[in-house]
C-alpha cells in the first residue's frame, strides 16, 4: 500500500500542496513522502480518508484483480452446488 500511495495520489486529481496542507505537513516533505513510499500509517488513513472516491475504488479493484489474475476460477455453479443453494 505503501509504494502505490503515490499512484493513488495522482489517480486521485488532488494536488500534492493541497494534501499536504491537510494533513499538515510541508509539500516538499510531502513530494519526497511520495516519491519513496515511505508514509506512516496515520499519513496514509488522512490521505485516503480525502483522497477517497468511487473511481480510486475502481482503479484499485482492478489492481486486486490483475494481481489475482493467475488465480484459479470456478465457475458460480459449482460455489451453488457445495453450499447448496
Amino acid at each position: 500500500m505503501k509504494k502505490n500511495m503515490g499512484t493513488l495520489i495522482n489517480k486521485s486529481g488532488y494536488k500534492n500542496a493541497f494534501l499536504a496542507e491537510q494533513i499538515g505537513m510541508p509539500a516538499p516533505t510531502f513530494s519526497v513522502k511520495k516519491q519513496r513510499g515511505n508514509w506512516t500509517e496515520n499519513e496514509m488513513k488522512q490521505i485516503l480518508a480525502i483522497i477517497q472516491n468511487e473511481k480510486l475504488e475502481d482503479f484499485f479493484f482492478l489492481e486486486i484483480m490483475r494481481a489475482e489474475s493467475d488465480e484459479p476460477r470456478h465457475p458460480i455453479a459449482d460455489l451453488k452446488k457445495e453450499m447448496g443453494w
